[in-house]
């Protein structure tokens, strides 16, 4: 058991209307449990509202979206501290914890600290340019664009 939320960072779909009105029950809840909420500058342009102080001093991040808004919520939160929690708003929702119609009940049970954090693994590159960490996967490509194989270079590979 943790303790209750007292400041929750919003990280959002980045098409305010894939949410819905995702946004105002989450404000709801959030207002019916004394929970500040936090929003980065992208989301407070996005959404129209006044940006928060840091959002690495929230006690968890609450992610309205699919899976990739997820994923973005985890490298932003990475190494914070910060835990994030995700309502699904998008198609699959492997990573979320809910789904929308579960957003007030669930977050709910969040805000009052009936929550437990799992640990994701990460992955780490070594790359030319340093050192990336990564939630999920890693890409590995080639710096020049793909060619067009022709069918005479073909005949030379036969």
């Amino acid at each position: 058991m943790r303790k209750a939320v007292r400041r929750a960072a919003v990280v959002t779909h980045g098409t305010p209307g894939q949410i819905g009105s995702g946004l105002a029950r989450l404000q709801a809840v959030a207002q019916d449990h004394g929970v500040e909420l936090l929003f980065p500058d992208g989301e407070a342009e996005k959404h129209g509202v006044d940006a928060s102080t840091d959002a690495a001093s929230a006690d968890l991040a609450v992610v309205l979206g699919g899976d990739g808004t997820v994923l973005r919520a985890l490298t932003r939160f990475l190494g914070t501290g910060v835990p994030v929690i995700g309502v699904n708003f998008g198609r699959v929702g492997f990573l979320s914890s809910m789904g929308r119609r579960e957003l007030e009940a669930g977050l709910g049970r969040v805000f009052a600290g009936e929550y437990d954090v799992v640990e994701l693994p990460t992955l780490e590159l070594e790359h030319p340019d340093g050192r990336t960490v990564a939630v999920n996967d890693v890409v590995v490509s080639s710096a020049s664009l793909g060619r067009r194989v022709s069918r005479d270079s073909m005949a030379r590979w036969v």
